[in-house]
Parts: C-alpha cells; structure tokens; sequence
C-alpha cells in the first residue's frame, strides 16, 4: 500500500473556490493575484478586467465546442509557467455543455437523461485534471440557491456554487477556500464570506478569518510565508549561479 510521506512531498499548492451573483466581482479576483497567472476563461469576463488587458496568458474557449476546446487545452497547458491557474466560472461551462450535447439530438434542442449523469463525471473527471496541477488555482461559480433537509425534517435553502449537486459536492470538498462574494449595500465594499452557517456554504481551512475583504483574499499568512520561502529559494539560487 503506498504510504504518504512528508518529506518527499512539495510544498502544498492551494485552492480556492469563490461564488456569487453575476456582476460580483469574481473575476476581477485575478487583479489580487500574485506571480504569474493564467487565465482558463469559460465565459469571456476577463475582457473587463485591467490585468488581462492585452496579455497572451489566456485561454478562452468557443462557446459552440467547449468539450473540444478543454480536451485541446489539457494537452497544451504547462502549469510549470504559472503560479496561478484561474477557472472562470464553471457554471457558464455548465450551461455550454448541455447546449453542446443538446446540439447532437435530433431536434438540436431537448437533453437526454443520460446526459446528466454524464456531465457529473465529465465535470469531475475536469476538475480533477486541474487540481492534479502543482500549482495554485481559482475558480469561479455563479451563485445558487438550493434546498437542504436536517435529519429532523425540516428544509431550508441554502446558496452555494451553481453547479449540479454531486460535482458541486466534489468541488466543494477538493478546495481549500470557498467563499461567498457579496457586496455592503451601505459601503459598496467588495468582500467574501468564509464561514458558512445554516444559509451559506462557505469554509476556510487555510487559516482562521471568517470573511475578509476582496483585496485581502490571497493574503492569508500561511500563502505569503510559503511564498516568501520560495523567494528565497530563488534568490539564494540566483546567487550561486552568478558566482
């Protein structure tokens, strides 16, 4: 049985899921990110963010052949170029999907039943390519709300990511961060919720901050020691091959 062993393993790479309405903020995220970063556009919003104006560090896929264009981009990304991968947003890809596949039946509109448990694992098999990347991802989600049942019966909706439950389950589960975006209706301020409650789906395991600032998400102390650490790495690499 392979054994997991600490000291043969990389620093740890991290993963962080935000959701919330369209419009939010999500995607202008990326502005907060540091080193170099890719962005994986599913539904062309980089278009509207300064970092990515005039950048060649995108990829943004054909909305009449998703499933094609993510195969194609699976064999051409290197993630040993980038620090940082983003994803935005899944539910956009969701949507394109069912289109696509809907395109193939007969009248080119209505899905087949067998479709939906053949996006599940499509969308899970895609995600778990990502992930198995050695480097930091962001992905992206628009916000839906969903009926949960406590085992004492009673029911209440909750918002989390726009995604069909059980890839959303994986997701959920497979990333480090996930906050709810929201914006102060008295400030106008940007910011995430990551503790969850009865109403939220939202969790931090990265360090202990319940919510925080748009600008402040990537800045935890745990990601900015790793990176400083690295740095020096770097630097002190730098040094000796100068010598």
């Amino acid at each position: 049985m392979p054994r997991f062993k600490w000291g043969a393993t990389p620093a740890p790479k991290y993963r962080y899921l935000v959701y919330g309405v369209p419009g939010v903020g999500k995607t202008t995220l990326s502005e907060y990110l540091p080193g170099r970063v890719f962005m994986l556009s599913l539904d062309n919003s980089f278009q509207r963010v300064n970092r990515w104006q005039g950048s060649e560090d995108i990829w943004s896929i054909d909305p009449k052949t998703p499933i094609e264009d993510l195969q194609e981009f699976a064999i051409e990304f290197n993630p040993a170029e980038y620090d940082w991968l983003v994803i935005d947003n899944l539910s956009n890809l969701q949507k394109l999907w069912f289109v696509e596949k809907a395109n193939e039946t007969s009248n080119h509109l209505d899905n087949k039943l067998q479709h939906y448990g053949e996006f599940t694992n499509w969308i899970i098999r895609f995600i778990s390519k990502m992930f198995s990347y050695d480097i930091n991802i962001l992905v992206t989600c628009w916000e839906g709300d969903f009926d949960v049942t406590e085992a004492n019966g009673q029911s209440f909706q909750q918002h989390a990511p726009d995604l069909r439950a059980s890839a959303r389950d994986y997701l959920m589960g497979n990333c480090d961060v996930v906050g709810r975006m929201v914006v102060n209706p008295k400030t106008g301020g940007h910011g995430l919720v990551l503790e969850g409650d009865i109403g939220t789906y939202a969790k931090n395991r990265l360090d202990n901050r319940k919510g925080c600032e748009a600008s402040e998400l990537f800045t935890s102390g745990l990601f900015t020691v790793r990176v400083s650490e690295e740095s020096r790495a770097e630097s002190t690499a730098g040094a000796g091959q100068a010598e």
